[in-house]
């Protein structure tokens, strides 16, 4: 069974909404999240909260995207340089999802295409590589 920090996933994304609504769902399925809003905000958090995935809007604010998957893939440090990221973003256009897989992403997901249940899918698989997943079910007491 994987440890809790095998758990622990940093979401970078500036749509609060949309932000706030993954982080909820993902921590109601047993993960450990923390947010970044914006690119400068990222590599602190990366830095500080030390995840086991990072899942990144291209999209963003302040440091675009892709410039923090540079940052992350050339960090001196091999663990956090090596930390699988799964891009969640609005952009479509083929050449542009080229590019970003050049820069070594572990899943390139449209946000308009995938539901929080596919997310939840690639993050699990790309988390837990193979192994079996903890298997959390949400209670609800209030019945």
């Amino acid at each position: 069974m994987p440890d809790d920090n095998s758990k622990k996933v940093l979401i970078i994304e500036d749509d609060v909404d949309y932000r706030d609504s993954l982080s909820i769902f993902l921590s109601g399925h047993g993960l450990e999240v923390t947010i970044a809003e914006d690119g400068a905000q990222a590599m602190e958090k990366l830095l500080f909260y030390l995840p086991k995935l990072v899942i990144l809007d291209l999209m963003l604010p302040k440091v675009k995207g892709q410039d923090v998957l540079k940052r992350i893939r050339e960090y001196p440090d091999k663990n956090i340089a090596g930390t699988p990221v799964v891009v969640l973003s609005n952009l479509s256009d083929p050449e542009e999802m080229q590019e970003v897989q050049k820069l070594v992403v572990d899943a390139y997901l449209v946000k308009s295409e995938n539901n929080f249940e596919e997310i939840l899918k690639v993050v699990r698989e790309k988390l837990f590589k193979g192994a079996t997943p903890p298997n959390y079910e949400i209670v609800d007491f209030s019945k």
